[in-house]
């Protein structure tokens, strides 16, 4: 059962339970802090789920506080809301009951259009359901944890395949970004190379348009230029999630190279030869998590990468001495033995 239907069905009991109007819940989420997640009520004109947490509501301060909160006789003349509705309906709800979720989690709160609906024994249970809430919460992010760690180990080695199944580079890397994008879940995955001379990059491949209007692969970038030209110089991956949000997109590839507005971000470096040869870039128009499970699957796609980019490139610097004693001595036809010391 999916976990937006399992908290229905709990608010719905406690709905019954306390003979309520509406219950609401409220979760964090990485845009506004705290959202409302799901609720349950007998109107229609509560505020669409996603609405950011109104820090001086009710169920603000609720939160803000770390406190739980019920008034009786809600006085209408006062200033304070309850925060989740959209129109006057709250003019008519003369009762409130709001208790926090353990470990800072958001809270779950209620109201009545009955006056005196509530007892310290009530939110005494209603601290019960917010506990059973968060146990149910924690035992549905443990079974995702398995299940995205049983995707990513399912995608390795798909990938350790991939070299057999499709030798040739274009086709390999457009399923290695493909494959990778499907698993992580964030939207856009590409690949930038560094050119011969060291002094710019380009999009190599890319599972989808990064730009607005241009075509990436015909641009050279400055090296140095937006976070990934910043991973060039430094040797250091870049890691921007839904606690770190704020970054300007704009920036991924620099300044003039105006992508889509991408508010999570990850930049791998590919080092080989002492060097940043390559960048496997990783991003997602709306906030993600970043876990260490999802970093330990995409710093292995990297190694992976970097084993294929470095290959080539032993095998292009291979090309081009056998072509430079060609030149020198044409008249030889013996194999040439080239001593790496």
């Amino acid at each position: 059962m999916p976990r937006n239907e399992i908290l229905i069905n709990i608010l719905s009991i406690v709905c019954n339970v306390f003979e309520a109007h509406t219950v609401v819940l409220y979760l964090p989420d990485g845009l506004h802090g705290y959202a409302l997640s799901t609720y349950f009520s007998l109107g229609d004109d509560v505020s669409p789920t996603g609405s950011p947490l109104k820090k001086k509501s009710l169920a603000g301060i609720v939160i803000g506080k770390n406190e739980p909160l019920f008034i009786n006789n809600m006085d209408r003349k006062g200033s304070t809301t309850l925060g989740y509705y959209e129109s006057r309906e709250e003019d008519k709800v003369k009762a409130f009951m709001g208790t926090p979720l353990d470990q800072s989690l958001g809270a779950i709160c209620l109201d009545s259009k009955r006056t005196y609906s509530f007892s310290t024994k009530d939110l005494k249970i209603l601290s019960q359901f917010g506990k059973m809430i968060t146990s149910m919460l924690s035992c549905i992010r443990s079974a995702d944890a398995d299940g995205k760690k049983n995707d990513y180990f399912m995608t390795l080695k798909l990938l350790h395949d991939l070299r057999k199944r499709q030798p040739k580079w274009n086709s390999f890397l457009d399923n290695l970004l493909g494959m990778t994008s499907g698993t992580s879940g964030f939207s856009h995955t590409f690949l930038t190379v560094i050119d011969q001379r060291g002094t710019s990059f380009y999009v190599e491949g890319e599972n989808k348009p990064i730009l607005h209007k241009r075509d990436s692969k015909t641009i050279a970038f400055p090296l140095g230029s937006g976070l990934v030209g910043w991973v060039y110089k430094n040797n250091d991956p870049i890691f921007i999630d839904e606690n770190s949000t704020g970054q300007a997109s704009s920036s991924l590839l620099g300044a003039s190279a105006a992508t889509k507005d991408f508010m999570s971000i990850i930049c791998l470096p590919l080092i080989f030869q002492r060097k940043t040869r390559g960048v496997l870039v990783l991003a997602n128009e709306n906030p993600m998590l970043i876990d260490e499970d999802l970093k330990d699957f995409l710093f292995m796609v990297s190694e992976y990468l970097t084993q294929f980019l470095e290959n080539l490139f032993l095998k292009s610097r291979l090309a081009e001495a056998r072509t430079a004693l060609q030149k020198v001595s044409p008249a030889k036809t013996n194999p040439v033995l080239i001593n790496d010391n």
